[in-house]
């Protein structure tokens, strides 16, 4: 009932903290938005957490359009992007696939003998993706839910990868919904408790990821500029 209220909060919120927020009306602008980002900083490598409007926007072959490498960091979306298939699944993308399968993906596209456990497979993709979260210049992520009152974007993840695509490339790039957007932290309190035991059957997930701007001063790390499309 209140949308445009708390859109406006947030976004005065979130410059407060020091990031931009940018509008977009449509998948076109939204991503010229992101391609202007990455080409006006230079970026060459792009890192991704899980994010379904980026790939409902189609997102990455823009980017590739304008020289940057985007690597899917979500084990299942980077199994997918791997296959050039699009997701199957909002929690799981590659519900689809056997482990044979992927031990033939993995294989075919990264060079690895053939492995037939899934921790072995996991470990593998870790390390080649690894070198991907050390050396990219952008972090792209979802947003599960954008806070109002104090201008935070939080993402809920089972992997350590949102985390690292949110804080240690040197550009943040948010991307999601305008229907993403709650009043305060005490909502957020609810939706914490709903979403993962919609989703999973969890209590809670194993990351609760708190975002608000980009690094302060007395920081010890975190991106230098945070940007978030809202769509």
């Amino acid at each position: 009932d209140h949308l445009d209220y708390y859109l406006d909060l947030f976004e005065r919120n979130l410059a407060r903290a020091g990031g931009q927020v940018h509008f977009a009306a449509d998948a076109a602008q939204a991503n010229a938005i992101v391609a202007h980002l990455a080409e006006s900083r230079g970026v060459k490598i792009a890192t991704k957490s899980k994010s379904m409007v980026s790939e409902e926007l189609s997102l990455n072959p823009v980017l590739e359009s304008v020289g940057v490498e985007v690597f899917e960091t979500d084990l299942g979306e980077y199994i997918i992007q791997l296959a050039n298939e699009t997701p199957s699944h909002l929690v799981a993308p590659a519900l689809h696939k056997t482990k044979e399968q992927v031990a033939d993906l993995f294989t075919e596209k990264l060079g690895l003998p053939h492995l037939e456990n899934i921790e072995d497979m996991a470990r593998a993709a870790r390390e080649v993706l690894r070198q991907k979260f050390l050396q990219a210049d952008m972090g792209i992520s979802g947003a599960n839910f954008l806070v109002a009152e104090t201008g935070t974007l939080v993402i809920i993840t089972n992997e350590g990868n949102g985390r690292l695509c949110t804080s240690a490339p040197r550009l943040h790039v948010g991307i999601t919904g305008m229907e993403k957007v709650i009043p305060s932290l005490q909502d957020l309190a609810v939706f914490l408790r709903l979403l993962p035991r919609s989703a999973t059957g969890q209590r809670i997930t194993s990351y609760v990821s708190m975002i608000t701007g980009p690094r302060r001063n007395d920081d010890e790390d975190g991106p230098e500029e945070f940007h978030l499309v809202l769509v």
